[in-house]
């Protein structure tokens, strides 16, 4: 009976992402990006200069710094879905799917940036002193647009619980498949180790980040290079097949077959979004809290987490896992698949389950920020406490869950929280090019 309801709601479910992440929220999301490149005059190309804004100390307003919006921007975008995600958009999408990852990433670096500048240029300060913002302050504050506002906000908090079953449900099914390691047992760590952090606010979030996102990032993609060092013959090949059937489908996929150009481009951009979060708008949450001088230095620290994040990590871990080759078996998905790949070397495996534990760890601590923010503004009043405490409890429900289900209610999440963000990013496309026009040179000059 479990399983007959379980079945049912995963293809309701994947029937409505169908429509939602149909062709009109591919162009909204893909459109936005193109004219943002094209009116910002290719905002990317300030790309290292971004990331050098990163290091310079600021006592300007706010309540942490730029490296600590950075990592905490970070930690929630770089999780499980750098690995589990792009390995189920290619056993979904097939391998053209990094591709379209790959483009709506770089365009998806110029939204970043003007969620960033928006959040920045429209926060305000809550009874506790905090800087707060984010997209549903832009809607109230700019556009008043209160109840489009309120729905981005409800979105958001349920994309953040969306990600706390995301998290839990990765590791404990990887956990599960390698070690035998029951789902209370992994759980349970989990959340008491995520509970010791989330309790202690923003700036306990903050340094725990600064120490944490650079340490997992590094372990993580060293496991991606010896991958990649061990089957070094198949790199061309993997280029060229990422690269063909992004506009060819299952032509040359061998054992996935049946996967369209349509499925390719779906699987790529969601979840793509879904991992660095630009069109969403979740990073600016983040953004507003910045000690920054002025919205355009935010804006390109901002837009810089979509390089790390998409451009690095999860062209990194796409390139793995099409060159271990198990992807064309079409029995395996997301952990059970990556599991599979980074096996292919000594002590892969192992070390896949520290990236995973750091990822997941990471991203739990950095969405649990995000929710409680998203929470706030639709309940006034001090509600941290409580949403801390709720998000630890869905966090156990994701360990027995179905993967697909799971990464199908965020697809959901991610979509109905792009419609209003964009929204907001379209109507006010004016004042994102006059605030650009005002501050990046002199930005540009910062030492």
């Amino acid at each position: 009976m479990e399983q007959t309801f379980t079945t049912g709601l995963l293809q309701t479910v994947t029937a409505f992402n169908a429509f939602l992440w149909g062709a009109p929220m591919l162009i909204l999301i893909v459109g936005i990006s193109v004219y943002y490149t094209w009116k910002l005059k290719l905002i990317q190309r300030h790309l290292f200069h971004a990331i050098r804004l990163c290091t310079i100390k600021d006592r300007s307003a706010g309540v942490i710094s730029n490296f600590g919006s950075l990592v905490i921007a970070l930690a929630a975008m770089v999780g499980t879905g750098n690995i589990v995600g792009v390995a189920a958009a290619v056993s979904t999408g097939g391998p053209g799917a990094l591709f379209w990852m790959m483009l709506s990433a770089f365009l998806g670096m110029a939204t970043k940036y003007a969620e960033a500048v928006l959040a920045v240029q429209y926060r305000q300060k809550a009874p506790s002193g905090e800087y707060v913002g984010g997209p549903m302050y832009v809607l109230k504050n700019a556009l008043n647009m209160k109840k489009t506002a309120a729905v981005f906000a409800l979105a958001t908090a349920l994309m953040g619980f969306a990600d706390a079953l995301i998290q839990t449900n990765s590791l404990v099914d990887i956990y599960g498949s390698v070690y035998g390691v029951g789902a209370f047992t992994s759980a349970s760590v989990l959340i008491v180790l995520t509970g010791a952090i989330i309790l202690g606010g923003v700036k306990k979030i903050a340094a725990v980040c600064k120490g944490l996102v650079p340490f997992m990032a590094i372990v993580y993609i060293v496991l991606c290079v010896a991958v990649l060092a061990v089957h070094w013959q198949k790199i061309p090949w993997a280029f060229y097949t990422i690269f063909t059937s992004a506009f060819s489908g299952s032509a040359l996929l061998g054992g996935a077959v049946g996967i369209t150009v349509r499925e390719a481009i779906r699987y790529g951009v969601s979840r793509g979004v879904l991992s660095n979060e630009a069109g969403s708008g979740s990073g600016a949450i983040a953004a507003a809290a910045a000690q920054t001088p002025n919205p355009v230095r935010q804006g390109l620290v901002s837009a810089s987490t979509v390089f790390w994040d998409t451009l690095v990590i999860c062209l990194l871990s796409g390139l793995a896992v099409i060159v271990a080759g198990n992807w064309q078996e079409g029995t395996h998905f997301g952990a059970d698949l990556a599991s599979v790949s980074f096996g292919s070397i000594p002590f892969g495996k192992e070390l896949l389950l520290v990236s995973l534990t750091l990822f997941a760890f990471s991203t739990l601590v950095g969405w649990s920020y995000y929710t409680e923010k998203a929470v706030q503004f639709c309940i006034k009043g001090r509600v941290e406490y409580p949403v801390r405490v709720l998000w630890l409890c869905v966090m156990a429900l994701g360990g027995f869950l179905s993967p697909k289900l799971v990464w199908e209610l965020a697809d959901t999440a991610i979509a109905i929280m792009c419609v209003p963000n964009i929204l907001a990013l379209w109507l006010l496309r004016k004042q994102v090019v006059q605030i650009t026009a005002q501050y990046l040179p002199d930005e540009l000059k910062a030492k």
